[in-house]
């Protein structure tokens, strides 16, 4: 569904702050792009931005109207860029809906893939911050998933979080190598999980 400018400018609660201005994070959401698609129109001068005394970037929502009206992306504009989109990639059935069920509503969206080739396609129309992928899945492994992600730019800042009832010293050291950020073995433990995940998100705000 094509979303309007208005619905933009008058819906989205952007920052509790300062709504007028934008992390990278967000502008990427509103534009169903990724953050590194941002810094290169930032870096570039295409997408006007200001540093903070921090030297974190902030992005003025209007000039956002301005970039998105010149580049006629209206009909890629998503909803509220405030909540962490998290990804599950597994073909257990028990394993989606456990994490679903963790990472719905309280600040997160999740949706699910069942093998390597829908969470390609998924990755793209979702945009997770976030993906929980398990290794061994019909049609393609984790592993081909996580270095096919890590090699595009485009893609490459997701955060991934790999999982595997098979916990050897090999998958472990094998999925780093693909740019897995971490390892974590099945049976999931939730609550280690869910302190992971939280390590994320100061990074993902910025």
């Amino acid at each position: 569904m094509k979303l309007s400018l208005t619905f933009l400018t008058a819906e989205i609660p952007i920052m509790k702050t300062n709504p007028e201005m934008l992390t990278v994070n967000q502008a990427a959401h509103i534009c169903g792009v990724s953050r590194t698609s941002i810094w290169r129109w930032v870096k570039s001068g295409a997408l006007r931005s200001a540093a903070t005394a921090g030297g974190h970037h902030r992005i003025h929502r209007p000039d956002l109207l301005d970039f998105i009206r010149l580049k006629k992306m209206d009909n890629r504009i998503r909803g509220n860029p405030d909540k962490q989109r998290i990804l599950i990639v597994d073909d257990d059935r028990h394993v989606i809906t456990l994490l679903q069920k963790a990472f719905t509503g309280n600040g997160y969206e999740s949706d699910y893939a069942s093998d390597g080739f829908e969470a390609g396609l998924k990755v793209m129309k979702f945009r997770p911050h976030i993906i929980i992928l398990d290794l061994i899945m019909p049609k393609m492994n984790g592993f081909e998933v996580c270095e096919r992600l890590k090699n595009n730019p485009d893609t490459a800042d997701i955060k991934i979080i790999a999982i595997s009832g098979f916990d050897t010293e090999e998958n472990r050291q094998r999925i780093i190598s693909c740019g897995a950020d971490i390892f974590l073995a099945k049976p999931l433990n939730m609550k280690i999980l869910k302190q992971e995940i939280s390590h994320f998100l100061p990074e993902l705000k910025e």
